[in-house]
């Protein structure tokens, strides 16, 4: 039996895809912009779209008999970025790295697979990251890390992702 996947901050369906690679079963997405979700539709008919990650919750999922092994999801980075706004973990789009944690412990998978801008580790003094860490092994994760640039997937710019 393959891996269930719900897929958080879904896109046009970038990790799907890997993970459907990989051998992965996507089980539901959610994603709150309408264009993405129309992509999804096109691509993933029969997979349920939910549009608000604020909103998911595991009697939601149960309700809709959708069963899960793996939380995946890269949330959003414009206040983490070298570029976006510096406020970290407690910026209005990043800071729904909240979401994520809630969802997980609602939900309860097995194996949680994570994206974001490598530059989470040092943002705020590496607070930021230590709180990531900390949310995770509370929630009984054992968290293991890397940064990998987008040039190692030949894509002709560097962009460290963690």
């Amino acid at each position: 039996m393959s891996l269930r996947v719900l897929d958080l901050f879904s896109g046009i369906g970038a990790y799907a895809l890997g993970l459907e690679r990989a051998g992965m079963r996507i089980a539901a997405f959610c994603e709150i912009e309408k264009y993405p979700r129309r992509v999804l539709r096109r691509h993933w008919p029969n997979v349920p779209i939910y549009d608000d990650v604020r909103t998911l919750d595991a009697a939601t999922l149960r309700r809709d008999g959708i069963a899960v092994d793996v939380v995946c999801g890269g949330w959003p980075c414009q206040d983490l970025s070298p570029a976006g706004t510096g406020a970290g973990l407690d910026g209005a789009r990043s800071g729904l790295w909240v979401e994520i944690a809630r969802i997980l412990g609602d939900v309860r998978p097995r194996w949680a697979v994570l994206e974001n801008s490598s530059n989470l580790l040092g943002i705020n003094g590496g607070a930021d990251f230590g709180r990531v860490l900390g949310d995770m092994a509370a929630l009984g994760f054992d968290v293991e890390w890397h940064c990998l640039p987008a040039a190692a997937f030949d894509a002709p710019h560097i962009r460290d992702r963690l």
